[in-house]
């Protein structure tokens, strides 16, 4: 009886570390990206998390720099699938645009010149959520263009379109 006693609590105790490890986000670090072979532009870091309890989506957090041209960081989404089964936009960081100009100064490489956001659980609260659809927008303006930058945090794939 003992044995299997023993034997409960470690299936417990491995049931339990799985549960915590599934609970996290999603982190893409240092990939960069051309915007109309002009503007060279590194996601330090992308960041998707979920609660403990994995039902409500509460972090999105993001650092960007702009190695080379000009560029104004406009807005950030999150967008999914969960609700009725057509992405919409669930999240939105400015409801009037951020205008957030992240130019490298002087048009050359300026590691120094970035633009962060971190949300805490308080900003975000996203339930029910889908991370197989989930996906963060960054609406960017450079070379007179409106970019939008999509990274799908379940694969890791940036890109953009215009």
């Amino acid at each position: 009886m003992k044995k299997y006693f023993k034997l409960l609590l470690v299936v417990a105790a491995f049931f339990a570390l799985v549960g915590i490890a599934n609970a996290g986000g999603y982190t893409k670090d240092n990939a960069t990206l051309y915007l109309d072979g002009k503007i060279l532009i590194r996601f330090d870091t992308l960041h998707v998390g979920w609660s403990r309890d994995q039902k409500t989506l509460d972090r999105i957090r993001y650092k960007l720099t702009c190695l080379k041209g000009k560029a104004v960081l406009n807005n950030v989404e999150y967008l999914d699938s969960a609700l009725e089964g057509k992405e919409s936009i669930r999240w939105s960081q400015s409801t009037t645009g951020l205008n957030k100009d992240i130019s490298a100064v002087n048009y050359h490489m300026d590691r120094q010149h970035k633009i962060s956001h971190s949300n805490t659980s308080n900003d975000v609260k996203i339930a029910p959520y889908d991370l197989k659809t989930a996906k963060v927008r960054f609406h960017i303006t450079a070379s007179g263009r409106n970019f939008k930058v999509t990274w799908c945090p379940k694969t890791g794939d940036i890109s953009s379109t215009w």
